[in-house]
C-alpha cells in the first residue's frame, strides 16, 4: 500500500543531499509528483505525521 492509499496519510520527505546522481545536482529536473522511487526509512515522526527517506542510502551502488 503506498502512502497516498491510507486515510490520514503521511508526508515522506527526500533531502537534495540524499539523492543519487544527477538528480542530486539538478533536483528540480528529475523528481516528479507520483514518481516511484527506492529509498530507505531515516526516521519516522508520528506527531507530524513525516518520514524522512533517503534515496543515496537504498542505493546498493551509491
Amino acid at each position: 500500500m503506498s502512502i497516498e492509499e491510507m486515510e490520514n496519510g503521511l508526508e515522506g520527505l527526500v533531502h537534495n543531499s540524499e539523492l543519487t546522481g544527477w538528480q542530486a545536482e539538478k533536483p528540480q529536473l528529475g523528481i516528479e509528483i507520483g514518481r516511484a522511487v527506492r529509498v530507505r526509512i531515516l526516521d519516522v515522526d508520528p506527531v507530524g505525521r513525516r518520514i524522512t527517506l533517503s534515496q543515496r542510502q537504498a542505493d546498493p551502488e551509491v
